[in-house]
């Protein structure tokens, strides 16, 4: 007992000189000197306690990595100096060092990136700080590499994505100067997560200093700050983008290294595995090759292999698309045990002789080279579940998800994890999977997920149905919020846009013209809520037969975003881009080319080529090229783009979109029977993805049926059209503008 307590005894008699200097020097004095005063008053009890601060060195370097005590139920709280161990706090390990052992031998040296100097700066300043690139681009270790060197002396407090985060921010609130770290901020962005109360909370506060330091994908932040049509006004959009709306500029950190970067990489003396990462540094990055990404991905691919782990390759499989699904927690090996067959069943099953399913596990949960696995266990105690790695899950060349991995899924998930998957679903346009998932959650009351339910609706070609459902949700909105909640005038831009869809733009734009004068008197003319609106309003004047109108409304609301926003705004080059596509619809074709030329040129300067809205001008540039008269270059254009899109959007409407596209072009190109059976493979591929009976299915069927037409013969093309006006009228009603194209075709004969 006494050799326990005896370097405690010594210490707390030794320091009592030199305490009260450092105590003062906390109290009165800026960071810098305090820290200077703090350091002497160290040095004098270190003049009488060497033997015990050595004893006391011991015994933190035996129980080194265990998690700080418990008291009254709290974490005791740390500062930022004593937070040794960074793969804690999320940054990926590489391969051991020779001769070192434990954490520090898995965290190579830090090499100094080009944004260091100024995430510092940033974290010196305080506010709510994001890091944003792709998975192992170095986010996490520049964020705890910035925060030591920024802020040494502050409270660190590490936020998970199962706690409880206003009892967090109530915590964090407490401390003077407090470091708050959420790694991967996209978990705390749904549903009960973190709320724009609970960041000022944090934040507020006179004579405090406060930092929310985040990292994000980029995939996940571009969810929330690119305008997603489909989902722009849900409230779970809304309020996951208000929280980052909270955040300064992100800094965006590229995953491929700089020349200066890669030199300082490659210093001599430097640490052996970071040099020997920086050498291929021309074709990855060198965090990427620290956590063995690459090399992980080539273990997955090589093996389904006969022979090799192909059972292990399905549960990777498997466990990477629970993460595509919106289940980000670890997945018991039951769950994985049931979704992995079908995933072995699909490349050959027992024809590949698959291991046994511990082998498989233990193969999939092996680190490669000592770093990073295909899986990460969860919880040490019983099954804490498995979590895909998360450098797999944005892999541009991932297949589809089996329909049936989404059932199996939604079978075992709470309510909570249900409305976080319906709108996976809704991303990757399974429409059919998001109504259940969110019927799931509306059946348990969770906040919301009656809207999103009628949202999916809508986005499922049923748009009719999500009017009568969104007006009943703005009625109860408008009820308990108020008319001028933002809830509220959300609702009812959703109500226009679906009954735009349900053939009713005319009434649509009404409907935003007066919401757009709400917006402005509410939040201002010059709100972002307020300048999409009247885009949206100018979109529907132009699909109600006034695309002069819409184009002055359109280069209105340009001119005030370019003022607003910056002329590299996205909700500018998006403006542009609609801009092109009205000038089309005005006749202006050569005028809309080379807008859209323009658009896509700024496009790629500013989110790069491989980014879907640059995607989506390439497709408008080449639809336009067909319909001023070159079949044959809009056939190029397409043949071009498509490989782009499958590697970057895989199965997506827009991807169909393009080869819809493809077929119509190719019949104007003289490809009549090459253009027949695009068309069939397009309805095939639309009735799986969108289901039977939505307009995008419908659109192409009647593109069908005219080639049918021209390439056999007008009467062949008659029981198709007959078919298809049964279908829009049971589904669309007998006054949408696809029914009376379907009646006006077949009137013509």
């Amino acid at each position: 007992m006494w050799g326990t307590v005896r370097p405690w005894v010594v210490l707390l008699g030794a320091a009592t000189g030199g305490a009260v200097t450092a105590v003062a020097g906390g109290m009165w004095l800026s960071p810098g000197p305090a820290g200077v005063l703090a350091s002497a008053g160290a040095a004098l009890c270190g003049v009488f306690t060497a033997d015990a601060q050595a004893a006391l060195t011991e015994r933190r370097r035996r129980t080194r990595g265990a998690a700080p005590p418990v008291r009254g139920g709290r974490r005791r709280p740390q500062r930022v100096r004593e937070m040794a161990d960074a793969i804690a706090f999320g940054v990926h390990p590489a391969a051991p060092r020779s001769g070192t052992y434990g954490t520090a031998g898995r965290l190579p040296d830090f090499v100094r990136r080009d944004r260091f100097e100024d995430l510092v700066r940033r974290v010196r300043a305080g506010g709510f700080v994001l890091v944003v690139g792709e998975s192992t681009a170095g986010k996490s270790r520049l964020a705890f590499e910035a925060m030591r060197a920024a802020v040494p002396a502050h409270v660190v407090l590490q936020a998970r994505p199962d706690d409880d985060l206003a009892s967090l921010a109530a915590e964090a609130a407490r401390y003077r100067r407090c470091v708050v770290w959420f790694d991967e901020l996209d978990q705390f962005l749904r549903v009960g997560g973190l709320t724009v109360t609970m960041v000022e909370t944090m934040l507020s506060g006179r004579h405090r200093h406060v930092v929310l330091l985040a990292s994000m994908r980029s995939k996940e932040y571009d969810r929330y700050s690119a305008r997603q049509r489909d989902v722009a006004d849900a409230a779970s959009w809304r309020a996951g983008r208000d929280v980052l709306l909270r955040a300064s500029e992100p800094l965006e950190l590229e995953r491929l290294w700089t020349a200066d970067e890669v030199a300082r990489a490659r210093s001599a003396g430097f640490d052996p595995r970071v040099r020997a990462a920086a050498r291929g540094a021309d074709q990855f990055g060198v965090a990427e090759l620290l956590a063995a990404g690459p090399e992980l991905t080539k273990d997955w691919r090589h093996a389904w292999q006969p022979g090799s782990h192909p059972r292990g390759a399905a549960l990777v499989a498997a466990a990477v698309d629970c993460r595509r699904m919106g289940l980000h927690r670890p997945v018991g090996s039951g769950l994985l045990a049931r979704l992995h067959e079908e995933y072995l069943a699909a490349r050959g099953g027992s024809v590949l002789r698959p291991e046994t399913f511990a082998e498989a596990l233990a193969w999939a949960t092996s680190p490669v080279q000592g770093a990073s696995s295909l899986l990460l266990p969860g919880a040490a105690s019983g099954d804490g579940g498995y979590l895909a790695f998360d450098y797999l899950i944005d892999l541009p060349w991932l297949p589809a998800i089996p329909g049936n991995s989404w059932s199996v899924l939604l079978a075992t998930v709470t309510p909570a994890e249900a409305y976080d998957i319906g709108w996976a679903a809704v991303d990757l346009m399974r429409a059919a999977v998001a109504m259940e998932a969110f019927d799931l959650a509306r059946r348990h009351d969770i906040p919301d997920a009656d809207y999103s339910h009628a949202i999916a609706l809508g986005n499922a070609g049923r748009p009719a149905d999500a009017v009568r459902r969104l007006r009943a949700l703005h009625s109860r909105r408008r009820a308990v919020f108020g008319e001028d909640h933002p809830d509220t005038l959300d609702a009812r831009h959703d109500i226009a846009r679906y009954l735009a869809e349900a053939g009713q733009p005319r009434r649509a734009a009404e409907l935003l013209l007066a919401l757009s004068a709400d917006r402005s008197r509410v939040i201002g003319p010059d709100h972002e809520r307020t300048l999409i609106t009247m885009g949206t309003h100018a979109r529907f004047l132009r699909d109600a037969g006034d695309p002069a109108g819409a184009l002055r409304q359109l280069r209105s609301v340009l001119s005030r975003q370019q003022r607003v926003m910056g002329a590299d705004s996205i909700d500018v080059l998006l403006t542009r881009q609609e801009i092109a596509r009205t000038l089309g619809h005005t006749g202006q074709l050569p005028e809309a080319l080379a807008e859209m030329a323009r658009v896509r040129a700024d496009q790629e300067r500013v989110l790069g080529p491989a980014h879907p809205q640059v995607l989506t001008s390439r497709y408008e540039f080449a639809v336009l090229t067909g319909l001023s008269g070159d079949a044959a270059g809009a056939v190029d254009q397409l043949r071009a783009l498509l490989p782009d899109q499958e590697r970057i959007l895989g199965r997506h409407s827009r991807t169909l979109s393009s080869r819809h596209q493809l077929g119509r072009f190719l019949a104007a190109a003289g490809h009549a029977e090459e253009a027949l059976r695009q068309l069939r493979d397009v309805i095939s591929e639309q009735e799986l993805l969108h289901g039977p009976d939505h307009p995008r299915t419908f659109d192409t069927r009647y593109d069908h049926a005219c080639v049918t037409g021209v390439v056999r013969h007008p009467g062949q093309a008659r029981p198709l059209l007959l078919a298809l006006e049964r279908d829009c009228r049971r589904v669309l009603g007998d006054e949408h503008a696809q029914t009376v194209r379907v009646r006006a075709r077949l009137a013509a004969g």
